[in-house]
């Protein structure tokens, strides 16, 4: 593990550690959630980096679950016979993993899903990103005040394509309720769920791939976000320009370009309308 970057050398680590140790079973939930545990200075062998590197491990090669109401992200080890989560807000404060058999579940499974089949260059990085991108100073205010003229009257429903760890979430000008974020990298869509457990939906493709297949459609979402860094063919442009009912944000790291397209967006919609009355 080097300090910004967890590879499959570290997943193999993980799974021969964890098969070395010794773990002791959490008596204070034999009666409601059993299972295991290893802890920095209690467990022989622990020690706080070998739990923080457990950790970004999980969260990197790992997908989400539900236990009960609360989402985490859990590794299922290779046999799937069991999963491993942590608790910690930070991966810096980690101190302890967690072990259960994959025989037992609690509450409603429907988490979203983040297995992607692309192996992404950002999975390396993820559970570094954010520490190392802080939100600059002003930022927030910056954002709003540019996206100020291409508000509706209601909260916008926003599709974030190349949404990475949720930056658009992060900077408050979208609500996890109204969000849907598409990016090929699984430990980026990991470490989005992870921070908005509520969000409301997340697509782990290229979205090449979801406009070939017709997954989003004309006016569907209010605002679409685009990473400038994604290459898009002139039809796949003017498709992403049409899901957005009144603006398309290209983000090109901190610079922003907005296209107002809600005169467009209407001019289609206002035609769709006569050609669906004249049918009928």
């Amino acid at each position: 593990m080097t300090e910004s970057r967890i590879t499959r050398n570290d997943l193999d680590w993980w799974l021969t550690f964890a098969a070395a140790r010794e773990w002791t079973f959490a008596k204070t939930y034999a009666d409601s959630a059993p299972h295991h545990y290893v802890v920095e200075g209690r467990t022989d062998g622990v020690s706080h980096e070998d739990m923080v590197r457990a950790s970004r491990v999980i969260h990197t090669f790992g997908s989400p679950g539900k236990y009960y109401s609360l989402t985490k992200i859990y590794l299922v080890s290779p046999d799937n016979g069991h999963r491993w989560w942590t608790e910690s807000n930070d991966f810096s404060d980690t101190t302890l993993v967690n072990r259960a058999t994959t025989g037992l579940f609690y509450g409603i499974q429907n988490a979203l899903s983040t297995v992607s089949a692309i192996e992404s260059n950002y999975d390396e990085v993820a559970t570094a990103w954010d520490s190392q991108h802080p939100i600059a100073p002003g930022e927030v205010d910056r954002v709003k005040a540019i996206l100020s003229g291409v508000r509706g009257k209601f909260p916008p429903h926003v599709l974030d394509i190349g949404c990475g760890t949720g930056r658009v979430l992060d900077l408050g000008v979208a609500v996890p309720a109204c969000y849907a974020g598409v990016d090929s990298s699984q430990a980026m869509l990991n470490l989005l769920v992870r921070k908005y457990p509520k969000v409301a939906a997340v697509y782990p493709v290229d979205v090449r791939e979801a406009l070939g297949a017709g997954t989003f459609t004309p006016g569907q979402f209010d605002w679409v976000f685009l990473d400038a860094s994604i290459e898009l063919s002139s039809a796949q442009a003017t498709q992403v320009e049409q899901i957005a009912r009144l603006a398309v944000i290209v983000v090109d790291q901190a610079a922003w370009t907005i296209r107002d397209v809600s005169e467009s967006s209407l001019t289609r919609i206002r035609a769709e309308a006569e050609a669906l009355e004249a049918g009928s």
